[in-house]
């Protein structure tokens, strides 16, 4: 079961709560429940003057989720594939000047291949430790790069994590107003309790968004939406579910889908998505703006790992790449087809027929006992866990 919150500034909650059900016909069928805020402005006006540079400066990453692997929850979702399905990438229409072009940096512990040619995954996948490229993008405002950026939000006290202002990674997918990340960027697993003040800003390069729009290149969500209910599968950090969805508001800081103003996905465009591919068929670019050491948080990094397990231990919508990003990355986009500004020849390293740049997942947790630092589980997407979320969010009315 999910569920949908707008949420008043930080801690200060100035909302009142309502809400409606609908009758479960099973453990995973939603069941949104509304927060409904008595002033969007006054909370927009309140993040926006929370969000102070030295703020977003001092933020700290949100720490990879651990998960060991003697106490991992299986969802038991079937293992059969679903046909493949595609919602289809968008481009942006209104472009940015191009910013100064950042030099490819390669992570100094980089496994495998160089950097022109692809880690690929093997029909019986690898072993740990699994290859993988891992570098700095270049000019970060070329499609799908520009959809990709840094995800600041607050946690109050109370939850697992020490209160305070942190960081993750998210990416706008489908819809020009749908932000996509990892739902342990939104909500706490283990205290139930909700994060607020989320402040989006696509293309981070070096301290700041270079997109014009939005609030002093910021973008601020009306609904968060993820699942919060349900079976210990649902609930578990390894079950598949960890996905959570903004909708976000227009660039006057009110309204959403065009109503008040240009839309986030005008400046960035917006990656398609993609989900019931075969294991053979799949191959992935995973981004994200890492902080945790050795990493600086500042820079969007691209990682091409090489598959090292899919559904483990009978987590379904799970998989595991050679990726050694760090805290601040989760939530960042998993990439099939990637191709950077829809190129009419597909890149070499695309390899879906239907077209290009789909995301299929998001940076997810890591595991221990034993601890593999330098690989990254991500959750993949299917319709079970991620279509859901994002149809019933496109459903939630604007202010």
């Amino acid at each position: 079961m999910y569920s949908v919150t707008r949420f008043a500034f930080a801690t200060a909650c100035i909302c009142a709560v309502s809400a409606f059900a609908q009758e479960a016909v099973k453990s995973n069928t939603p069941t949104p429940t509304a927060t409904a805020v008595v002033s969007e402005e006054a909370r927009i006006k309140a993040t926006i003057d929370y969000w102070t540079p030295d703020r977003l400066a001092a933020a700290i990453p949100m720490p990879l989720p651990k998960v060991d692997r003697a106490s991992a929850i299986p969802n038991n979702v079937p293992s059969e594939r679903e046909p493949v399905r595609f919602g289809n990438p968008i481009l942006p229409t209104i472009r940015d000047e191009a910013p100064a072009e950042i030099s490819p940096e390669r992570f100094p512990l980089n496994q495998g291949p160089e950097l022109e040619t692809e880690a690929t995954p093997a029909p019986d996948a690898f072993n740990y430790v699994m290859p993988f490229n891992n570098y700095r993008t270049g000019i970060n405002n070329q499609f799908p790069y520009s959809t990709m950026g840094k995800l600041f939000f607050t946690i109050p006290p109370g939850a697992t994590e020490k209160a305070g202002s942190y960081v993750c990674s998210a990416a706008v997918v489908g819809n020009l107003r749908i932000v996509v990340t990892a739902r342990h960027c939104m909500w706490d697993f283990a205290t139930k309790k909700w994060y607020n003040s989320w402040a989006f800003y696509p293309e981070w390069n070096n301290g700041a968004s270079t997109v014009v729009g939005g609030k002093n290149g910021a973008w601020y969500p009306e609904w968060a939406y993820t699942w919060t209910s349900g079976s210990s599968q649902v609930l578990s950090l390894d079950g598949g579910y960890d996905i959570g969805i903004f909708v976000m508001h227009d660039g006057t800081g009110t309204g959403c889908g065009g109503n008040k103003g240009k839309q986030i996905g005008d400046y960035t465009g917006a990656m398609g998505y993609a989900y019931g591919f075969s294991d053979s068929q799949t191959q992935w670019n995973m981004f994200g703006y890492p902080q945790a050491a050795p990493f600086e948080g500042n820079y969007l990094y691209q990682n091409n790992g090489a598959t090292g397990a899919v559904n483990p231990l009978g987590s379904n919508w799970v998989a595991e790449a050679g990726d050694p990003q760090t805290g601040g990355t989760s939530g960042g986009p998993w990439v099939i087809g990637f191709n950077p500004d829809n190129r009419p020849v597909p890149a070499p390293n695309n390899n879906i027929n239907n077209g290009n740049n789909f995301a299929n997942g998001v940076n997810s947790f890591v595991w221990t006992n034993p601890a593999q630092p330098l690989a990254l589980n991500g959750t993949i997407f299917f319709s079970g866990n991620f279509l859901n979320l994002y149809k019933n969010a496109l459903a939630l009315k604007c202010s």
